[in-house]
């Protein structure tokens, strides 16, 4: 998403750097392993990967930004929908979070990273649920846990049975629910995002130390995440219903839902 001062949705700083141009949209595909987001980025890659299709499908990438999993989806009409007035998109996304369009026109809608700074969540859900077809899917992740990043707006979180609460009250009546970036790759995630956004102490000797220290790790966390990748592959995305790997810390929380 991009920031709009006047929006019901909106996103952080950071974020609006990254969507300001398609190759940085292709941070999300392929991070560095130095990019502190850089587990929540390929954890989210490979969700999104796991609904890839050929086939010439009507796709809408609700609160596009930068588009970065168009290429997943090589030949459909795959069309975008943001808060901006670009002219590169196919809807502006108003103020109550819908579109100008005809119910039933897509097959498939995605949604990453956007949920969050939704004023009204209820109506971007039966917003989707309209637009879908008849058994069409909505692709959907959101954020677990992670930092307020407002912007100016970033009004909730989710949970497992919130998501499920929120997504079946809009209509949907299949709706698997998976954890993203979880377990160590949370812990690993969120120290290193905590660590390079807190603010040094005050007095001489512990600030000293404290930036010892953060400069020490920012040679060390790509290797974290590479070990995290090694060690806990199997954190990375999680179906609720795996009673073996089902932690209960997670960055995202995302949804594939069938209308």
């Amino acid at each position: 998403m991009n920031n709009r001062a006047d929006s019901q949705v909106a996103s952080s700083p950071g974020e609006t750097d990254l969507w300001s141009s398609l190759d940085n949209g292709q941070h999300r595909i392929k991070p560095a392993y130095s990019n502190d987001c850089y587990l929540i980025w390929v954890d989210l890659n490979e969700f999104i990967k796991r609904s890839a299709s050929p086939a010439a499908i009507k796709v809408l990438d609700y609160g596009a930004g930068a588009s970065p999993y168009k290429q997943y989806f090589p030949n459909a009409d795959y069309r975008r929908a943001d808060i901006t007035q670009s002219k590169n998109l196919d809807y502006h996304i108003r103020a109550d979070s819908t579109i100008a369009e005809a119910d039933e026109t897509f097959d498939l809608i995605i949604s990453t990273q956007v949920a969050e700074h939704v004023i009204n969540p209820e109506v971007y859900f039966k917003e989707c649920f309209r637009l879908l077809k008849k058994g069409g899917r909505l692709v959907l992740s959101t954020h677990g846990i992670w930092e307020e990043h407002g912007s100016p707006y970033d009004y909730q979180r989710w949970t497992e049975e919130g998501m499920r609460r929120d997504v079946t009250a809009a209509g949907f009546k299949e709706v698997d629910i998976y954890k993203l970036t979880c377990g160590m790759r949370a812990g690993i995630l969120l120290f290193t995002r905590i660590l390079f956004s807190t603010t040094s102490p005050k007095r001489p000797v512990p600030m000293f130390l404290f930036k010892a220290f953060r400069f020490a790790y920012s040679k060390i966390f790509g290797l974290l995440n590479r070990i995290c990748e090694r060690w806990f592959p199997e954190d990375g995305v999680v179906h609720t219903k795996d009673t073996v790997v089902n932690p209960i810390f997670y960055v995202d929380i995302a949804v594939v839902a069938k209308k």
